[in-house]
Order: structure tokens, then sequence, then C-alpha cells
């Protein structure tokens, strides 16, 4: 999954840092790392964009840098990733002209609902852009502490591939997570409580957790307050969300709960599509 990045960048901070997160992920298994700009005003020769793919080069690993000239980027970001055989699209959450911190921009949002592949989507803050490469480096390790949640669904079945590899990769500490929504449910509804804890405990057991500590978890209440509020919980590195399933993302629109969580969380995001 994360053997070869494409890393879209529009020159913003925001873009440049993502860059430099992609520089540091040899230890999950990235081998190779694609560059890739579609704004009409840069080339090869442009002199941030050479020096990001010098800064690859320098962790060692393999680089390759893309321009082209594209009016509609998600589209480009999405044909580019097919068509040079990337693993995962890495991209920073925003771009030019944000106007405050953490907001999600509509290219992000573009690839996301279209994407066959799994998409990191990051986000810095403001400050961090005074100096990246420090801000980077002092961030904690991506597969640290992970919050997978889970609906439940036959579709939230095709993500168990994806959790496996996020394991062998090195995650650290692992929460599978599932809310039982109050909209539907009772807090004394002892029966479907157990319901889920076996389905939750039967999706763990089909995990092999190598080095990785696993806890299952289970919240009560409206999902995306309660998704926004474990990953507080647990501070953790990085929040996975699948891509379709119940409240989740469908077609070319966002459900209404990923959008929230989408653009609610301030952590790192990996959205694994079925």
């Amino acid at each position: 999954m994360f053997k070869k990045l494409l890393v879209p960048v529009d020159l913003s901070p925001q873009s440049m840092m993502m860059v430099e997160i992609a520089a540091h992920m040899d230890r999950y298994g990235v081998e190779e790392v694609l560059i890739y700009s579609a704004l009409d005003h840069v080339s090869k020769r442009d002199p941030l964009l050479k020096a990001l793919d010098e800064r690859i080069g320098e962790a060692g690993l393999g680089h390759r840098l893309i321009t082209e000239v594209r009016k509609e980027p998600a589209s480009a970001i999405l044909k580019a990733a097919d068509s040079h055989q990337a693993t995962m699209i890495a991209m920073a959450a925003s771009g030019k002209g944000r106007v405050k911190e953490f907001i999600v921009g509509s290219t992000s949002l573009g690839v996301i609902r279209r994407s066959k592949l799994p998409v990191l989507l990051d986000k810095f803050p403001l400050k961090a852009s005074d100096d990246p490469q420090a801000y980077c480096e002092k961030c904690p390790p991506l597969l640290d502490r992970v919050l997978v949640t889970i609906d439940l669904s036959k579709e939230s079945k095709t993500m168990l591939p994806f959790v496996q590899r996020l394991i062998d990769a090195g995650a650290r500490k692992m929460t599978l997570f599932h809310v039982v929504q109050s909209s539907k449910y009772s807090m004394t509804d002892d029966k479907r409580f157990q319901e889920v804890k076996q389905k939750m405990e039967a999706y763990k057991a089909k995990l092999d957790p190598k080095d990785c500590e696993i806890d299952v978890h289970l919240h009560f209440g409206t999902t995306t307050y309660n998704i926004l509020e474990a990953a507080r919980e647990i501070d953790a590195t990085l929040l996975v969300l699948g891509t379709t399933g119940k409240g989740y993302l469908r077609g070319a629109t966002l459900g209404s709960t990923s959008e929230e969580v989408i653009k609610g969380s301030t952590k790192p995001l990996l959205l694994i599509p079925s």
C-alpha cells in the first residue's frame, strides 16, 4: 500500500510539507515518491519543484518529478496515479488560498470521492509553514496510534486487507472503533451492545497482530462526534475511514458523516476505498 506514493503539489506550504512527510515514510515500506504538479505556470525547471525532488532523493527514496498542464486537478491527479501505477495518493488537505486552519479544499475532496486507491490526507497548522522540515521531524510516527473506524457493513470487510497492511507496515497500537448510534438504539440495549462486541472481536480475530497492540472500542451516540472524540481520547496519529458503507462516502458525493469527519478531524486521515 505504501510502496509507491503519488504526492500532488501546488507549491503551497501545506503541499510541500506533505513531501517532507513522504520523505520520512521509508520506515513503512515506501520505495518511490512521485511528485506531481498540474499547474500551468510551473515546469520541471521550477526551483521549488526541483528542491522537493532533491529532498526525496536525499532521503534515499526513488523519486520522479512529473509536471503537466491540466485544467481540472482532481481528474489529473487520479489519471496520473493510475498511469504511473501508484499504490497510494498522499496529499495535503488544503492548498493555496487557505483562509483558516484545517479547511479541506475542493481538489482533495474530488480526489477522495473518486479514487480507487487509498488516499492519505494530512493537515498542517499555519504556523508549521515557518519551518516545515522541523515541524515534520517533530510529528509523531504516523502509525504510532491508529484509530480504525468500522461500521460493520458488508463493505467494511473489504477494509481488512488494508488494516492488515498497516499492521505489517509497523503500526504500534491500533484501536478498532465502532459507534452504536443513539438514533437507532437505546443505551440500555444490552443485546445490541453484545452483538456489536462479538462482531468487533471477530473482526479483530481475522488480523495477525504481530507486534501491534490491538484494542476494540465502542461508543454510544452520534457517529461523527464520537469518531472525533475517540481520535482525541487516544491522541490518534492516524484516523482510518472506509469510503463506502453505512454513513460513509457514496458515489460522487460525500455522506454527511464522512464529510463531517474529514472536515472536522485535525488528525491525518487514511481513506480506504472498497
